[in-house]
């Protein structure tokens, strides 16, 4: 995990504090499986304040570029990190809104002990990827299924022809 600080949210809020700051793709851990490439950069920002109506919110943008592998011919794929969340901080659960009154442009959160910003910011950076990341429309290369289907051939069982054995007589 790369080096960032430790806050309190309490403070970060109440003082309207930003933070930002940068890191590779590869300093993500639990981001590996889906790298192509440890190439990259990843940038975010943090920034806390209090509202008109003095509720604690939270801030955290990330973006950035990263190669993922393509599910479809396991190449590297350019894909353009963007993502914005606001999390608004309460003191207990017993605060929390109903599923029904949140807010959906933001999340309601019982104020955590400490922010990791690394911790937060790795969340954030898996949460905005693709299920299932892959060229659009025929920029795959390289796998001859995807190559045939180009071309016009279907054979989907051509798989099972090859293991067929031969009968005994």
């Amino acid at each position: 995990m790369f080096d960032a600080p430790i806050l309190d949210p309490q403070r970060f809020t109440a003082l309207a504090e930003r933070v930002e700051g940068a890191c590779r793709p590869d300093q993500i851990p639990a981001l590996q499986e889906y790298l192509f490439s440890p190439e990259g950069k990843i940038r975010f920002v943090m920034r806390g304040w209090v509202d008109e109506r003095r509720r604690r919110l939270l801030e955290v943008q990330v973006d950035g570029q990263l190669w993922l592998v393509c599910r479809r011919c396991l190449s590297g794929l350019s894909f353009d990190l963007e993502a914005r969340s606001r999390i608004h901080f309460v003191g207990s659960e017993a605060a929390l809104p109903d599923l029904e009154s949140e807010d959906p442009e933001e999340e309601t959160l019982v104020f955590p002990e400490s922010l990791n910003v690394a911790e937060w910011v790795a969340e954030e950076v898996l949460l905005a990827l693709p299920l299932a990341p892959a060229h659009e429309g025929d920029a795959c290369v390289g796998s001859e299924p995807v190559e045939e289907a180009r071309a016009g051939k279907t054979r989907p069982f051509a798989v099972l022809g090859a293991l067929k054995v031969p009968a005994r007589e």
